[in-house]
């Protein structure tokens, strides 16, 4: 028997995704795939084929709803069950679940408020009188790189999907194009634009996903309000919003890194060859982590085949032109090219440091061997002279007796300054000259 895509729902759920702080360290206990934590039903082969890419859960944990609170104040709305789920990507940026089904009928202002709530104020969410993230991590023993605690991001994506009197007012009032009702500009922009104008107000609806009167899907860049859907559709609109939330995370660090690697570059008092070195492998090393965050952590979340499906692809493209995807990946990648050329002009500089120096450690060394060669010739072969039993030479006089010896220090030492004075004026008579060109003429 198939099972349809569209259903409705009695409670109202929402799925809040938000990207944390840091590098997380993942726990010795085996991670589990995001289909044995959400119901992705015939999505979830797709999700399995995918999973050396896709987030990875490493912990879940049941939060008591009467516990589960903003500081000391509470919801405008009441929670009837919450479940935390903390997940890794492959590059352990991490990510937060809050699975949440809200009590009654809320009206869509009450929605708005609590996703106000949960988005600005997400720092101050609490369970009990503790930290929402220092509960976690005590809970779950996931801490960050370094020791450091947890801590929220700043991206961050709102799926609610809408039951009861909520969703049959909105599938009522759905409309192919034109104007949004109040309750979805409410929704999407978290209470925070006014609902009279009634214009769609920049509000995405994806074609494919707007069925009047039984499917509605309407988004921004950081709500998305969906209903008549089924949960595994609803799981994998999730999943595809998760990708995204972590693909912009990782465009704002990949772009501090680079700031901070050609601050790195710029600061560096390198002057020696082995101090050049260890700095050209430092941006190397850092060059190599960033080109690893582009694949792995933007483009690869930016590919809507991660789920080849017509429900999720739709959903998935319109959310990517809302953030803005496409863009800030092709200008972060321009940014990292940048820092590869800056250490292409390192490794540039060095090479041509090196190759001077030895260049000049050639020339001297050769210098001093002909120098030497220069100087050990003559006196080898005065002494060779003054060493021959020879009439010319006197045992009674002194070898330093230039009148007597003149002639024979002469003929040793003046080839030789006649070859040092030649080869001085022919190496300034050389000059470079540059090659004759060699085009046709045009007339």
């Amino acid at each position: 028997m198939l099972l349809a895509d569209t259903g409705t729902r009695t409670a109202t759920r929402v799925l809040a995704i938000y990207s944390l702080g840091g590098r997380l360290l993942v726990p010795a206990d085996p991670v589990r795939s995001l289909t044995e934590v959400f119901d992705l039903g015939r999505f979830a082969h797709h999700i399995e084929a995918t999973a050396s890419l896709l987030p990875r859960v490493t912990a879940t944990a049941g939060i008591e709803p009467g516990q589960f609170r903003l500081a000391a104040e509470r919801f405008g709305v009441r929670v009837a069950r919450i479940t935390a789920a903390l997940a890794t990507t492959p590059r352990r940026d991490g990510l937060l679940f809050l699975d949440m089904e809200l009590a009654g009928q809320p009206t869509a202002a009450e929605v708005a408020g609590f996703l106000y709530a949960t988005w600005r104020r997400r720092s101050e969410l609490r369970v009990g009188d503790t930290a929402l993230l220092d509960w976690l991590a005590d809970r779950l023993g996931l801490v960050r790189t370094g020791g450091n605690p947890l801590t929220f991001g700043q991206n961050l994506h709102q799926c609610v999907f809408a039951g009861g009197r909520l969703a049959r007012g909105l599938l009522r009032r759905n409309r192919k194009a034109g104007t949004s009702s109040p309750d979805v500009i409410s929704v999407v922009f978290r209470g925070t634009m006014s609902v009279k104008r009634g214009t769609d107000l920049g509000i995405r609806r994806p074609v494919a996903l707007n069925n009047p009167g039984e499917t509605m899907v309407a988004h921004g860049r950081g709500v998305s309000l969906i209903a008549g859907w089924t949960e595994p559709v609803e799981n994998a609109f999730g999943v595809a919003a998760a990708g995204l939330v972590n693909a912009a995370a990782v465009v704002t660090r990949v772009r501090l890194q680079s700031f901070e690697a050609l601050r790195v570059n710029e600061a560096s008092a390198a002057t020696s060859v082995p101090e050049i070195r260890a700095l050209i492998a430092d941006l190397s090393d850092r060059l190599d982590q960033l080109r690893l965050d582009l694949s792995f952590g933007i483009e690869a979340y930016a590919d809507v085949v991660l789920i080849p499906e017509l429900l999720v692809e739709s959903y998935h493209s319109s959310l990517r032109r809302a953030a803005a995807l496409a863009e800030s990946m092709a200008n972060t990648s321009r940014i990292v090219d940048r820092v590869a050329a800056v250490i292409d002009s390192r490794h540039a500089l060095l090479s041509e440091s090196v190759l001077a120096y030895t260049e000049r450690r050639d020339k001297i060394f050769a210098g001093a061997i002909a120098i030497g060669s220069l100087l050990a010739l003559p006196p080898t072969l005065l002494l060779a002279y003054f060493g021959t039993n020879s009439t010319n030479v006197n045992q009674h006089l002194s070898i330093f007796d230039v009148r007597h010896y003149g002639i024979a220090y002469l003929v040793a030492w003046l080839p030789f300054l006649a070859l040092v004075g030649g080869a001085a004026v022919m190496r300034r008579r050389i000059q470079p000259r540059a090659p004759e060109w060699s085009g046709t003429d045009d007339s």
